[in-house]
């Protein structure tokens, strides 16, 4: 029975896992494509908010993971090892490159005097370092539900975290390659002669 109720814990987390991430996305494209400071601000501000999901749904997971491991599963199995290894991996991309740099975009576009975003602001806005942690982190949460259901051993559980983590690089190319390249707005005024 208790068994039975960890687990139940242990797929909520996983869900709710999910859903930050698939919000944390729905907030961050919006940016990425906001035409003016107004919309970068609010959609940045629901960003952070979102991001704290992140780190509550892992606790709600590795916890009843752990209980899970220690009680039934045991550590010989790799995709339970390498699972772990890349949801405590995903959490540390998040702490140390999604929040700070969140919030950062949403700093700077709170000092904005204009509702034309500045090329600084942009660049914030379309930072790789953070398209590609946020998007390898949704690639690996996929890839440790592939090995929850495939339990492969140590060379298929590497391949697959592997080709994840690629997935996760071409994803934010693939966003990032979406964007036109508007001329910020010091491009747009000419300066007079």
């Amino acid at each position: 029975m208790l068994y039975n109720i960890v687990l139940f814990f242990h797929i909520l987390g996983a869900a709710l896992i999910f859903m930050s991430i698939g919000l944390l996305f729905t907030a961050m494209i919006p940016m990425l494509h906001a035409k003016d400071v107004k919309g970068i601000r609010q959609w940045s501000s629901l960003a952070v908010k979102l991001d704290i999901l992140f780190p509550i749904s892992t606790i709600l997971t590795l916890a009843s993971a752990f209980y899970l491991v220690f009680s039934a599963w045991g550590w010989g199995y790799a995709w339970i090892n390498v699972s772990v290894a890349a949801l405590i991996g995903n959490s540390i991309l998040g702490i140390l490159f999604n929040l700070m740099r969140l919030k950062g975009i949403g700093e700077a576009a709170n000092r904005e005097t204009d509702n034309v975003p500045s090329s600084a602001l942009l660049n914030k806005v379309r930072d790789r370092i953070l398209w590609k942690a946020v998007s390898i982190m949704t690639l690996v949460t996929i890839g440790i539900l592939f090995l929850m259901v495939m339990k492969l051993e140590t060379a298929g559980s590497l391949m697959a975290m592997g080709i994840a983590i690629a997935a996760g690089f071409f994803l934010a190319k693939f966003i990032l390659g979406t964007v036109k390249n508007e001329a910020p707005k010091e491009a747009l005024t000419s300066p007079e002669k």
